[in-house]
C-alpha cells in the first residue's frame, strides 16, 4: 500500500455517451467455461437492469481506489457477485448505495489532461492518478471493431512486448504488464476476470487499467522468472511438482517466519527471500498443452488455496476463526483462472497459472505461511451436524428453524431435515450480508465444492505418491533483506494429507460465514474484513512514521 498524492485541482471526467455505456456494459454473457460457475436464477428482469445500472454508474463515478492507501473499488464485485447468487433488484441496489456510495473517491481527469496512447503508454505506469486516462485509452481498445477478450488479453497482459521489451528505448520502465496483473492481492486479475466471466468489455477495460497504474514490486517473483530475456536463461521444465508438495516443503523449512510481515517489509522479504521462493516456485512446471493439463493445474491451485486460507485460518475448534483478509484473495482469484483461461493461448494459460501460484506464494509467506493441522480441523462435526458445546461457531445456523412436516423426507426429524443442503441457507445469509468481500469467498467455495467436493479422504496422498519428491533448495539466503529476531523462524510438521477430503470447502465457508455474523439469521455483522478497521491501520501507523521522522 502506498499513501498517494492526488493532483491539487481535480478536474471531473467528462461523461460517456449512453451508446458507449450500452456497450461496455451488455447484458451479462453465458460462463465462458464449464469449469466456471454456475449462475443461480433472479427474480426477472429487475435484477439485471439494476445491475447494468449500477455498474455503470460506478464506472462513471468513481476512481478504481477509494483511498490514497490503494484500497480497491469493491463496487463491482460485489454487485457482479450477488447478481450471480440470485440477488433480488432492491438488494443489489442497497448494496451499492449503502455499502459503496459513502466512501468512493470521485473519477478525475489526468495531470495535464494527458492522453494515453501506444506512444505514451509506459510512462505512466504505476500512477494511480494517471487511472482514467488509461481506462479512456482502454475504452478505445476493448471497442475497437474486431477487437475480443483474447486478443486482448494477449497483448496487453502476456506478449514480451508488454512484459519485458527489450527494444524500449533506454530509459523507458519496462511495461512487466503480468507483474502488475497479480499485484496488491490480486485485484487485477480479479477485476478483469469479472469482465471474462460476464463477458463485459466495461469490467475488461476497468481491470486492465487498474492494471497499468499498479505497482511492479515483485519483479523476482514474476517478470524475471517468466520474462527471463536471454535463450540461454530461458525457463526449461523439469518433472511437475504437486503444488502441495511444495507447501509441505515450505512449511518444513526452518529458513521461513511464523508472524505476519508488516507491509514494509514486503520489498526486504524479495531482497533476503525472493531468490529462495523462486526456486520452491520453479519447481511448480505447469507446462499446459491440453485441456486436462489445464483441469489438472487449476485443481492444484484450487486446493493450495483453500488450505492456505480455509485451514491455515483455524487455531482450534475453541478459537475465533482469523478469517485471514490477505490469503482470503487467494481463494477468490482462483474462481476467476477457468473464464480467463478459456480465451488464452496455451502458452498464456501457462504464464497465468504460474503468476497466480508465485502471488499465492507469496501473500501466504506474508501471512506466516501458517500450519496446516488437518488432523484436528476434519475431525470436527460437519454442518448441520451439531457440534460440541466448546466449540466457538455452532455448525447449527442460529435463529428459529423450520419445522418440517411429518410426510416429508426422514420423517422430517433430525439435522438433514431441517437443513437438507446447508449450501443454500449459507448463502442467503451471504447475499445479504454488508460486505462485499463475504460473497466474493463463499461464492468461489461453493463453486469449488460443486468442482471437488467429492474428493475422499486419503484421495491427495494417493495423488502426491506420483509427485517427484524434493528436498530443501540450497539456495541461500541475501544480505540486506528481511531482519528476523531470533525464534521467529520456524519449521512446522508436513501436513498429514491423508484426512483432506472434499468437505474443506464447506467447512471453510462455514467458518467463514460464522466469523463474520450470520445476518440474515440476527446476528450482527461482527465487523471482520471491513475497510474501516484496515485504514484506521494504515492512518495509525503514518502517523507513527511522521512523529519518528520528526
Amino acid at each position: 500500500m502506498v499513501n498517494t498524492i492526488p493532483p491539487a485541482n481535480l478536474i471531473p471526467v467528462a461523461p460517456s455517451p449512453a451508446e458507449v455505456l450500452a456497450r461496455l456494459f451488455p447484458t451479462p454473457a453465458p460462463p465462458p467455461s464449464v469449469l466456471a460457475p454456475a449462475r443461480l436464477p433472479n427474480a426477472g428482469p429487475g435484477p439485471t437492469a439494476a445491475l447494468l445500472k449500477t455498474l455503470k454508474d460506478n464506472h462513471e463515478r468513481s476512481h478504481v481506489f477509494f483511498n490514497y492507501y490503494s484500497f480497491h473499488n469493491h463496487a463491482a464485485h460485489h454487485l457482479l457477485a450477488i447478481w450471480a447468487l440470485g440477488a433480488s433488484g432492491p438488494l443489489i441496489t442497497a448494496a451499492y448505495e449503502d455499502t459503496h456510495l459513502d466512501h468512493m473517491r470521485d473519477a478525475f481527469q489526468a495531470p495535464d489532461r494527458v492522453v494515453i496512447s501506444d506512444d505514451n503508454f509506459h510512462d505512466y505506469l504505476g500512477d494511480e492518478n494517471y487511472y482514467n486516462a488509461y481506462l479512456d485509452y482502454f475504452h478505445k481498445v476493448v471497442l475497437a471493431p474486431g477487437a475480443t477478450i483474447s486478443s486482448t488479453l494477449e497483448k496487453y497482459i502476456f506478449s514480451s512486448e508488454y512484459n519485458i521489451n527489450d527494444s524500449l528505448a533506454s530509459g523507458k520502465q519496462q511495461p512487466e504488464m503480468l507483474n502488475r496483473f497479480v499485484e496488491i492481492l490480486i485485484h487485477p486479475l480479479i477485476h478483469t476476470g469479472y469482465g471474462a466471466e460476464f463477458g463485459l468489455p466495461g469490467m475488461l477495460a476497468e481491470g486492465l487499467a487498474q492494471a497499468s497504474v499498479h505497482p511492479a514490486r515483485a519483479t523476482v517473483f514474476v517478470s524475471r522468472l517468466l520474462f527471463p530475456g536471454t535463450p540461454d536463461s530461458q525457463y526449461r521444465p523439469k518433472s511437475h511438482v504437486h503444488a502441495l508438495t511444495i507447501l509441505s516443503q515450505m512449511l518444513t523449512d526452518g529458513r521461513f517466519w511464523t508472524r505476519n510481515l508488516e507491509k514494509h517489509e514486503f520489498e526486504a522479504m524479495l531482497v533476503s527471500h525472493g531468490e529462495l521462493i523462486n526456486s520452491y516456485a520453479e519447481m511448480w512446471t505447469c507446462e499446459i498443452n491440453s485441456q486436462e493439463d489445464f483441469n489438472r493445474h487449476l485443481e492444484e491451485l484450487v486446493w493450495a488455496g483453500t488450505l492456505m486460507y480455509g485451514v491455515g485460518s483455524w487455531d482450534g475448534e475453541s478459537e475465533e476463526y482469523r478469517a485471514d483478509f490477505f490469503t482470503m484473495h487467494i481463494v477468490t482469484s482462483c474462481l476467476f483462472l477457468p473464464s480467463l483461461c478459456a480465451h488464452l493461448s496455451y502458452r498464456s494459460q501457462s504464464l497465468l497459472l504460474r503468476a497466480h501460484f508465485l502471488a499465492s506464494l507469496n501473500w501466504w509467506l506474508v501471512r506466516g505461511r501458517p500450519a496446516l493441522p488437518l488432523r484436528k480441523f476434519f475431525a470436527a462435526p460437519l454442518a448441520p451436524l451439531p457440534s460440541p458445546a466448546h466449540f466457538k461457531y455452532a455448525t447449527t445456523l442460529p435463529g428459529v428453524l423450520p419445522q418440517p412436516a411429518s410426510c416429508a423426507l426422514l420423517n422430517g426429524e433430525g439435522p438433514h431435515a431441517v437443513t437438507p443442503n446447508v449450501w443454500y441457507p449459507l448463502l442467503q445469509s451471504t447475499i445479504m450480508h454488508p460486505n462485499e468481500h463475504l460473497c466474493k469467498c463463499q461464492r468461489a467455495l461453493a463453486h469449488f465444492a460443486i468442482l471437488y467436493g467429492h474428493r475422499e479422504a486419503g484421495f491427495m496422498s494417493e495423488v502426491l505418491s506420483s509427485s517427484p519428491a524434493v528436498s530443501w533448495p540450497d539456495t541461500p539466503l541475501m544480505p540486506g533483506g528481511l531482519e528476523l529476531a531470533e525464534g521467529e523462524c520456524k519449521a512446522f510438521e508436513a501436513p498429514e494429507w491423508e484426512f483432506l477430503d472434499g468437505s474443506v470447502f464447506l467447512r471453510a465457508a462455514w467458518l467463514t460465514g460464522a466469523a463474520l455474523g450470520w445476518v440474515r439469521e440476527g446476528e450482527q455483522n461482527t465487523g471482520a474484513w471491513d475497510y474501516q478497521e484496515f485504514e484506521r491501520v494504515a492512518l495509525e501507523k503514518d502517523e507513527l512514521d511522521a512523529k519518528t521522522q520528526a
